[in-house]
């Protein structure tokens, strides 16, 4: 009888032993790729963007001082995808100033090379539906520009909205626009010349490539409708 239990017990054991580690061993893959799709990852946009800054000096005895730049330039935004409810970003801007004007007089530029660097870093609420996806949020703003009387340096607040279309499971088509109310007088013309207001609005369009963040619906995986067949009596 002992013989037999001992029996039953080694087979039991070398039957049990196998599956039991094939179980272990696909909960802990499975576990693994879980944690492994949801970890925090990097994605990286870019584009091309412009710029209207405006900045006024009030005058109580006369039409105020309104000085008008236009930028143009090229964005690179680094985003944290995963992160719960939000999409934290970190949006990178070079512009150059096109076109400058004083109460809407031109103002031709006697250095031709100036710049300036635009910074938004902040977060964003996503809501998607099939391929296009609608966003929204706030942040924080800094401009520094360059120009032939001062070194601005302009600091604020940034609210941003914007639209998502997803082109392949892989490309995606940003569309964004921003709006900034600003402190202008933190640079070199803070003494001299202060400005009462400074606003700043920003629209760009550029594309984003992940591996990673594939588009579960993308335009060019759209089922297209197939005609009805006809069967000839």
């Amino acid at each position: 009888m002992k013989q037999a239990v001992l029996v039953l017990t080694v087979n039991f054991l070398l039957f049990a032993g196998p599956v039991f580690a094939e179980s272990t061993g696909a909960a802990d893959t499975e576990k693994h790729e879980g944690a492994k799709r949801n970890k925090v990852f990097p994605t990286f946009c870019y584009g091309a963007a412009a710029s209207w800054l405006v900045r006024i000096i009030e005058q109580p005895e006369r039409s105020n001082f309104v000085f008008r730049d236009f930028m143009a330039g090229l964005y690179f935004t680094t985003e944290l995808q995963n992160v719960p409810y939000i999409t934290p970003e970190i949006r990178l801007t070079a512009y150059y100033p096109a076109v400058s004007s004083f109460n809407y007089m031109p103002q031709p530029a006697k250095i031709p090379l100036h710049y300036g660097i635009d910074l938004f870093a902040g977060a964003r609420f996503e809501f998607g539906w099939s391929f296009f996806k609608l966003n929204a949020g706030l942040g924080l703003h800094m401009l520094f520009l360059n120009s032939d009387r001062w070194n601005y340096l302009n600091l604020g607040a940034a609210g941003v909205i914007g639209v998502e279309f997803a082109l392949t499971p892989k490309w995606s088509l940003l569309i964004n626009g921003f709006a900034s109310f600003d402190n202008g007088n933190l640079g070199a013309n803070r003494d001299m010349e202060p400005f009462d207001f400074a606003y700043q609005y920003q629209t760009s369009i550029g594309v984003r490539y992940s591996k990673k963040k594939n588009n579960e619906v993308a335009l060019s995986t759209l089922k297209k409708d197939k005609p009805p067949v006809v069967f000839d009596r």
